[in-house]
């Protein structure tokens, strides 16, 4: 079994768990990766903000039931690291906002991942303006777990 610091490190941004939850086109490759996180092969986390925009998300359908349980479902993974957004995070966010022009939701998530040290999980093209974070998609990173 890999070590921590041997494990790869993720964060999911909010476009694949909607994926996952709602079984949209790519959601089979979230699947797998949430597989090997759950098996401790990956080390993975979400943003707090990634909570706001799911709840937001099904507010907007007015389903405030599915926004409660959905919310509730991610709060209560364990194998996921909820990650707060810190006086360095909120900062770098900024930075990232004024420097890209991304959503904020997206800086944060970003900003997330760059203290982490963390590949961001998305297929959102925002991500790939920042330079300074690795990014990936759901198949570019179930595709290199199989090297």
């Amino acid at each position: 079994m890999k070590t921590e610091s041997e494990k790869p490190k993720v964060v999911l941004d909010t476009k694949p768990i909607i994926k996952l939850f709602a079984q949209e086109e790519g959601w089979s490759e979230i699947q797998k990766i949430l597989f090997k996180i759950e098996a401790e092969e990956i080390e993975a986390a979400i943003s707090v903000v990634t909570l706001t925009e799911i709840y937001y998300k099904y507010m907007q359908e007015k389903r405030q039931d599915l926004a409660r349980t959905r919310v509730e479902e991610l709060t209560y993974a364990l194998y996921l690291k909820k990650l707060d957004v810190s006086q360095s995070v909120a900062i770098k966010a900024g930075e990232f906002k004024g420097k890209y022009g991304v959503s904020i939701a997206d800086a944060f998530i970003a900003a997330t991942a760059y203290f982490e040290g963390a590949t961001v999980i998305s297929d959102d093209p925002d991500f790939k303006k920042i330079p300074e974070i690795k990014t990936a998609t759901e198949r570019e990173f179930s595709m290199s777990l199989v090297k």
